[in-house]
């Protein structure tokens, strides 16, 4: 397995940073801002709570995507012109990362994590920073063609809750009307803007696994990253709960990405029909 200097040298800023900001988050930070225990009642291990645990790992890696965006010309410079890659990088940090990540989540500060958040919370953390990375190598390699593929994700995100809305209900959150209402304009409205953007990118056309990426790119890391920074109240920079990004039973949640995949592929195809003059891909690759 060969890997470069500026890999090496990014996978150890990657893990180092990671395993500090749980250290800190953990062990010294004040758990009842970060994690609002007490917030409503709630305890620290309520579901919403244990739902905040594993939402570090989607916000830290949006910090980290942008961390290794900054990163990489510098090492470039410093170190050596070589390609870095995500592949890589992750190669080398996944593992001393998430045995770190589980070994801090399980052992410092209290309450102590179980093992099921404690990983949950790593894989979080691991599939961020694969969505991440691979965007930032993309727009390293075609910044028009990944600026597109991410404008197609950007429209499709709110189709991310689509489940999520049909949970409402049952919370009393939504009535049982309101909630087919928003459903159906999430389902139609993500159908629509895919069709616009085809249209308004005919000649630049993304592949639609690329349109995936950039969906759940932009609604799992971006979005938490921006909850984090500019929606929390001033002195309360808490973690955000699951339940504002995830179905909350777990069938629906792989249902709900399952639909995001049938209809965007289903759209593709249907686009390569209507719109014949629209069947160049961009140079961007899935990986």
């Amino acid at each position: 397995m060969r890997f470069n200097k500026g890999e090496l040298v990014i996978s150890i800023l990657i893990t180092v940073v990671s395993l500090g900001v749980y250290l800190y988050l953990f062990g010294y930070a004040d758990r009842k801002v970060v994690f609002l225990y007490e917030h409503l009642g709630l305890t620290p291990f309520d579901k919403m709570t244990s739902g905040r645990y594993w939402m570090v790992g989607f916000v830290l890696s949006g910090f980290l995507t942008a961390l290794y965006l900054i990163s990489q010309p510098i090492v470039r410079f410093l170190i050596q012109p070589e390609k870095i890659s995500w592949k890589s990088i992750v190669k080398l940090s996944v593992i001393p990362m998430n045995v770190g990540v589980v070994l801090i989540t399980m052992n410092v500060g209290e309450p102590k994590m179980s093992f099921l958040i404690a990983v949950s919370s790593a894989l979080a953390l691991t599939i961020g920073i694969i969505l991440g990375f691979s965007v930032i190598d993309d727009l390293m390699d075609d910044l028009k063609s990944t600026f597109i593929y991410l404008t197609y994700g950007a429209g499709l995100v709110p189709f991310l809750l689509f489940f999520r809305v049909i949970e409402l209900p049952e919370k009393g959150i939504l009535t049982i009307n309101s909630s087919i209402i928003v459903a159906m304009i999430l389902i139609f409205g993500g159908f629509f803007w895919l069709l616009i953007c085809y249209r308004l990118f005919m000649h630049n056309r993304p592949k639609w696994v690329n349109v995936i990426k950039g969906t759940l790119a932009m609604g799992y890391i971006g979005l938490p990253l921006l909850h984090y920074l500019i929606a929390t109240p001033k002195g309360i920079p808490y973690i955000t709960s699951a339940d504002n990004f995830f179905a909350e039973n777990m069938v629906l949640r792989v249902s709900n990405w399952l639909l995001l995949i049938l209809i965007v592929f289903l759209v593709d195809k249907l686009t390569k029909r209507i719109m014949p003059n629209s069947q160049n891909y961009s140079k961007v690759s899935v990986g």
